[in-house]
């Protein structure tokens, strides 16, 4: 400035002055990638970008095919009064305006019910769909419509399975999510009234699932994972309905450990007996650490196959780990590892991983909401800076550019699908999960709230709710600064030594909190490109050999009898050796990155001697060469089964049901399997895809089962336990009784 004669300098320097005064400090990149870019007021995504003009004003130009031009700029004004909600007010006006776009997307997805819709598209909800997320948030945010709706999932004082998989329950039974939700809208409201309900509607219910999906020789609970319901996508194509009834999902281990602890603590409060969901909550812990954990990747297997085997699937499944998180089924170095371990994808954390080879996105390759607003939440609770800040960038990313927060992101591109619903009410949960639990680390308990903010250095300033209501009082929550341990606590000017509200509280209160200014240094994140697994091979069985293709990139394969590892090989062939026994053998594959297909579908082969098949039609005086099972005919069906030798043996059935397809409706069928006088479990039948049962004949489950020499009394019997929890009468054929000696 020295060329500048003095007056024109100084006039210079008043203006860079001005100019100074006006700029926003806070002006700094809430996250930063070659992907994409979140400032304080907008997204950009290379052509694409989305900004809010204001709180209540957010533009996009985004298109769901970024090969194609830019779309003319949408808008999204707010419309709907949402006085009535928590207000929040930050230095972050892109935070502001996807807060409020959630609320009044919340709003209008209240049905002329007071029910809770599950879209834009006016679908009713599911059990699954509501829990989440009242769990993530309605119950903070509107816990009275939350209660109606979870109250709308319950018949004859039974919590509802949604349809689903070979015809829903019991091949998944996550609807005991709708025991959480229920006590998370305990914790805000304080509602007794809601708790006694709630109480024995969740005690009716789980009484039913212990007797129908819990393996009391395993300690864990069979069945589909939770939420991941397109069988297709996260299991081998090989395993229908029965196989995945079978296995033991993380996901739905979690949920239920976290039910029974519900349980128990209602059962308290309540005066009730609890020992007993204590003691299995317990087994269920220590089984889901010994049997679900992988030391060697640190972090939880996405699903046993099945109680033969003890082998797993290696992918992860992140929404059960980060509901082993939560629920403290992990211990303290378990969390970190997990979050350190699990991959992380540009765009947010899959819902499994690796993906699986050839199949569209829906949960497959993709990044739902829902699931990447439990592991942010998670992530808190592992002190990974890095993390936290990754995930709220997927959320933030998503529902600007969108202008409505969407049911999945495709996990490559970050593009949402064509098919794919606007104001998904686990999605808007997600949004709204960002302020309450994950900044203000809202965290509610049976007598006190306590507020344990996580704000990472990006979105340091002040953050303000307004306007929360904790069952008595009124809240206004103000953070200044930024880190995840508190420097100070105040209420109404008065310090607190502890960061908690009383649950006795009333009246209208403010709450100061401000931070340390300081955060953990080491946290790590496995931040990597999207990869798919290994095809499955596909194994045949030819003279006396096991014969496969070999793939572009497989580098080794595994052959497994009888759920052991018996040979490693760069072979395509696995010669068989001779023996007399019943026999199943199952391969997999490993590619240059070490990661390892499904297990192909298994090859059974059987000896004569030590196998037999039994109709059903000998133990009855019809006509037909098999027996139906409904309501009234043979709903107390016993045969007989003679055997050479005292030993344990599989037994399954050949049946079918044309109720409706493997994907949808409610009408499995299941009986209880009694040995003699004792109850040995569960033989399901779902749905198969045909209109005709007599020409659609398939196996059911298998269950171990001891036998004596000579005859023995077994009884598929219909009790009150195996009937359908969405109260439908249904029939099954069942055709021919299979036997199995094991060796």
């Amino acid at each position: 400035m020295k060329q500048f004669p003095k007056f024109i300098r100084n006039i210079l320097l008043l203006f860079s002055l001005v100019i100074l005064s006006s700029c926003n400090f806070n002006q700094n990149n809430l996250h930063h990638s070659k992907e994409y870019t979140i400032s304080p007021d907008a997204v950009q995504q290379k052509d694409f970008y989305a900004e809010a003009l204001s709180s209540t004003h957010l533009i996009s130009n985004y298109s769901i095919d970024s090969s194609k031009s830019i779309k003319d700029t949408l808008h999204w004004r707010l419309t709907k009064d949402i006085s009535k909600y928590p207000q929040f007010e930050s230095n972050y006006q892109i935070l502001e305006a996807i807060y409020n776009m959630s609320l009044e997307e919340l709003e209008l997805n209240i049905n002329s019910d007071s029910l809770f819709d599950r879209s834009d598209k006016k679908d009713e909800i599911r059990t699954r769909d509501i829990s989440y997320s009242v769990i993530l948030a309605l119950a903070i945010s509107n816990p009275e419509v939350s209660k109606k709706s979870l109250m709308y999932k319950v018949k004859e004082g039974k919590i509802i399975q949604d349809p689903g998989t070979g015809g829903g329950w019991p091949i998944c039974s996550d609807q005991m999510t709708w025991s959480i939700a229920a006590w998370e809208i305990y914790l805000t409201t304080g509602d007794k009234s809601w708790l006694k309900k709630a109480y024995q509607i969740i005690k009716k219910t789980t009484q039913i699932n212990l007797n129908v999906v819990w393996d009391y020789n395993e300690h864990l609970f069979k069945g589909e994972s939770s939420l991941l319901d397109k069988r297709n996508q996260n299991y081998p194509q090989w395993m229908d309905a029965k196989d995945i009834f079978s296995s033991y999902s993380l996901s739905t281990q979690a949920i239920h450990y976290q039910s029974l602890l519900v349980l128990s603590k209602m059962g308290k409060i309540l005066n009730h007996d609890t020992h007993k969901y204590e003691h299995i909550s317990d087994a269920l812990k220590k089984s889901i650490n010994k049997k679900l954990w992988l030391n060697t990747k640190k972090h939880y297997a996405q699903f046993k196959y099945n109680t033969n085997a003890s082998i797993l699937s290696e992918k992860t499944d992140n929404l059960g780990q980060s509901l082993c998180i939560l629920f403290n089924i992990a211990d303290d170095k378990q969390k970190k590892q997990i979050i350190n371990n699990t991959v992380q994808l540009p765009f947010g954390v899959p819902c499994f991983y690796p993906q699986t080879p050839n199949l569209s996105s829906y949960y497959n390759n993709s990044i739902c909401p829902l699931v990447q607003a439990y592991w942010n939440w998670s992530s808190t609770k592992t002190d990974n800076d890095k993390s936290v800040k990754h995930g709220l960038a997927s959320l933030i990313r998503s529902s600007a550019l969108c202008l409505s927060n969407k049911e999945n992101i495709i996990a490559e591109t970050g593009n949402y699908k064509k098919v794919n619903s606007n104001r998904q009410l686990g999605s808007i949960a997600a949004s709204l999960s960002s302020i309450y639990r994950v900044l203000f680390g809202l965290n509610f308990k049976e007598d006190h709230l306590q507020i344990s903010p996580f704000v990472p250095r990006e979105f340091k300033g002040e953050l303000n709710i307004k306007n929360l209501k904790y069952r008595n009082s009124t809240l206004d929550i103000k953070i200044l600064g930024f880190g995840n341990h508190i420097n100070t606590f105040m209420i109404d000017s008065f310090p607190l030594n502890k960061n908690e509200i009383s649950g006795l509280l009333k009246g209208h209160h403010k709450i100061l909190i401000k931070m340390t200014n300081s955060l953990p240094y080491s946290s790590e994140i496995k931040l990597k490109e999207n990869l798919y697994s290994p095809q499955m091979p596909i194994v045949k069985l030819i003279d006396s050999s096991l014969i496969w293709r070999k793939n572009i990139g497989e580098k080794k394969y595994r052959i497994f009898r009888n759920g052991e590892l018996v040979q490693e090989t760069n072979d395509t062939i696995f010669q068989l050796s001779r023996q007399n026994t019943n026999t199943c053998y199952q391969v997999d594959c490993i590619d240059k990155n070490k990661n390892k297909s499904f297990l192909s579908k298994p090859i059974l082969i059987l000896s004569e001697k030590k196998s037999q098949i039994i109709e059903t039609e000998w133990f009855t005086n019809q006509k037909e060469t098999y027996i139906e099972l409904n309501d009234e005919k043979n709903s107390d069906f016993l045969f007989k089964v003679k055997v050479d030798e005292s030993a344990s043996y599989y037994i399954d059935f050949t049946y079918a049901n044309s109720n409706n397809s493997t994907e949808i409706n409610n009408q499995c069928v299941s009986r209880s399997l009694w040995v003699s006088h004792d109850y040995l479990g569960t033989i399901v039948f779902p749905q198969r895809n045909n209109n005709d049962n007599t020409n659609n004949w398939t196996y059911s489950n298998a269950i171990k089962i001891n036998l004596k020499k000579g005859r023995n009394s077994l009884r598929l019997k219909l009790e009150t336990f195996n009937e359908n929890q969405n109260i439908k009468k249904s029939s099954v054929f069942v055709d021919k009784i299979r036997i199995r000696k094991i060796d």
